[in-house]
């Protein structure tokens, strides 16, 4: 059995075998070169913002800035707005953010932080993708499908169950400014002990995923991370009704300062697609 063991690795480095589910990176954006309206897949995003000066980029990242107002930002992780990615069953499309959080709000409420992934390809908008800055943080979402997570935002939770999950139901003109177009799928964790709020200077990881399970079936799940203490925040649900799998951008509203934070720094925003789990296969000859 010992020799056994050895042999599995040794022809594993030999053969080269492709592990399942093997992710393919459709945006990896770190803003290296300080701006954040240039596209150029994988690796940059052109990144637009309801309110022009709200949005700004340094070298190695992106600050969206908050008043008392909302500030909606959008972005695009495919080349053209005719090729959504579409998710077959068994497919994962996973978008992880790295951000820190700075003039974090008291204890409120609201679900004030709210991000989602969105097919914006088939929706009725003309055009369908933005080129520009202040296009109004109540607008885009003129037949756009998609799912959120609706976040309550402060140094202590003030809410039992401070994630909430959302489907884009009500197809109207705002896409993240009106609660009642969405309908709720799930809310969670019902235990926040060891992450009872957020911090101001701390490194967070925020990950959605969007996993299709069966003809009708998305699992959507959400998760925080605090990269200093290891703690973790998340819920999941499945959306058994689902009937969209298309998606091509991402947008993020905070609804002000007073219920998220005054800035939001992204260091890193990744997109990836991991497809159904396939055989191994030899990509190496011995």
């Amino acid at each position: 059995m010992k020799r056994l063991h050895k042999v599995i690795p040794t022809l594993v480095a030999l053969f080269g075998l492709t592990l399942p589910g093997h992710a393919a990176v459709l945006l990896d954006d770190t803003w290296a070169d300080g701006t954040h309206t240039n596209q150029n897949l994988p690796t940059k995003s052109a990144w637009y913002a309801s309110s022009g000066p709200s949005l700004t980029a340094a070298a190695d990242s992106m600050t969206l800035s908050l008043g008392s107002g909302a500030v909606m930002a959008i972005t695009y992780f495919t080349t053209n707005a005719a090729s959504p990615v579409q998710l077959s069953i068994g497919d994962t499309l996973r978008a992880t953010f790295r951000l820190t959080l700075n003039g974090v709000a008291a204890a409120n409420r609201s679900q004030g932080f709210r991000l989602g992934l969105f097919d914006f390809a088939d929706s009725n908008l003309s055009p369908k993708q933005l080129s520009a800055d202040r296009f109004g943080s109540s607008s885009q979402g003129n037949g756009v499908q998609g799912y959120a997570l609706f976040q309550n935002m402060g140094a202590t939770f003030a809410r039992s169950a401070p994630m909430d999950i959302r489907k884009h139901t009500t197809l109207g003109t705002s896409l993240l400014g009106t609660s009642g177009d969405w309908t709720s799928l799930g809310t969670g964790p019902g235990n926040a002990n060891t992450f009872s709020g957020f911090a101001n200077g701390t490194r967070y990881i925020l990950q959605l995923a969007l996993q299709r399970m069966g003809t009708n079936a998305l699992v959507i799940s959400a998760t925080w991370s605090n990269a200093a203490s290891g703690a973790t925040l998340a819920t999941s649900v499945t959306d058994n009704v689902a009937t969209n799998f298309n998606f091509d951008g991402i947008a993020l509203r905070p609804s002000g300062a007073g219920s998220s934070a005054s800035k939001i720094t992204f260091n890193e925003v990744k997109v990836e697609l991991a497809p159904a789990a396939t055989p191994p296969s030899i990509r190496t000859q011995p």
